[in-house]
């Protein structure tokens, strides 16, 4: 049984570097929605207490497996928002060091018309993928999922010099049982030759990959994206899911979608990490600048037939338009 109060959570997440920032944004500046910028990520001023990176949560877990969700989740409430908002006031200056004070007076200050009239919380979370199954099952969350080619995620990667994170979901034999049989052999060549940062890129988006395509059709309810669709055609993409979700779509909405997705501000090739303001139709391809032909053949190569059945998830808008 669901244990939310109130109207459903909203969970945006994917595959890393697939978009959920920008998603997240725009969902997030929805009035009604009270926004959690990534609570499960160990780099964020307070995060969840979790043993992973990508921590898995099984959907069975009681609600209470992951400590201060429920609170998190309440806080798309007003009523635990003025009191978090109460407590911060006794607390005096040491109210950032407590998660529900910290955010109910950022949000006070930096939106004041969303702290008064959100009615749900959004968690923005790359990092809550294999926890999304269980803030279903336990909040009643409804989950988007975001996908994206992989030359498109491992191109980041590199221009960002993020390190691999595939051992996060290695260390973790629920995620190897549950989604990876199919790559027992890459796995192997991994743990064989941990160094081949190409290899071990390829193989952590296939993780994602496998899973993905194990939770659609364990969850056909969860709305599917992929970053490639958003990027083309922003405007009719964000309108359905924001009819699917039951959020209103506002002239100021779409107004923040056209800035957001038609500036030459950004320039592609220099891969700013969390730019929202972006020529979407450039940075969907923008990975074809940046990698050589040989890196971006053995992409190809190794995960290509993969992402044709990825990609096939992710909902045109129409889809998105008719499940809503």
């Amino acid at each position: 049984m669901s244990a939310v109060r109130g109207a459903r959570p909203i969970v945006v997440t994917g595959c890393p570097r697939s978009g959920t920032t920008w998603v997240g944004s725009t969902v997030g500046a929805a009035s009604e929605v009270f926004y959690l910028y990534e609570p499960f990520n160990d780099e964020a001023p307070h995060p969840l207490r979790v043993n992973e990176r990508y921590q898995y949560v099984d959907p069975a877990a009681p609600a209470d497996a992951i400590a201060d969700v429920a609170t998190l989740v309440d806080m798309g409430r007003l009523g635990p928002r003025v009191r978090a908002t109460a407590r911060a006031a006794r607390l005096g200056t040491g109210f950032r060091a407590e998660l529900p004070a910290h955010l109910a007076v950022h949000e006070a200050v930096r939106a004041p018309g969303r702290y008064a009239g959100a009615r749900r919380t959004l968690f923005k979370d790359p990092l809550a993928f294999f926890a999304a199954e269980w803030l279903e099952a336990q909040y009643g969350a409804l989950v988007v999922m975001m996908v994206r080619h992989p030359a498109g995620m491992i191109s980041s990667y590199l221009k960002l010099e993020w390190p691999c994170e595939v051992d996060s979901l290695l260390r973790q034999p629920k995620i190897v049982k549950r989604f990876a049989p199919p790559l027992a052999a890459e796995i192997a060549r991994y743990r064989a030759d941990p160094d081949d940062r190409l290899g071990a890129l390829i193989l952590q988006w296939k993780l994602f990959a496998h899973a993905a395509l194990v939770l659609r059709d364990l969850h056909p309810s969860w709305i599917y994206m992929s970053h490639e669709n958003v990027c083309e055609a922003p405007v009719d993409q964000y309108r359905a899911l924001f009819s699917h979700l039951g959020l209103m779509w506002t002239p100021r909405i779409e107004r923040k979608v056209i800035a957001d997705s038609t500036s030459s501000q950004v320039d592609p090739a220099q891969h700013r990490q969390h730019a929202l303001q972006r020529d979407s139709r450039a940075v969907a391809d923008a990975w074809r600048a940046r990698l050589g032909a040989d890196v971006a053949g053995r992409i190809e190569d190794e995960a290509g037939a993969l992402w044709e059945q990825l990609s096939a998830l992710a909902m045109g808008t129409g889809d998105i338009a008719a499940t809503a």
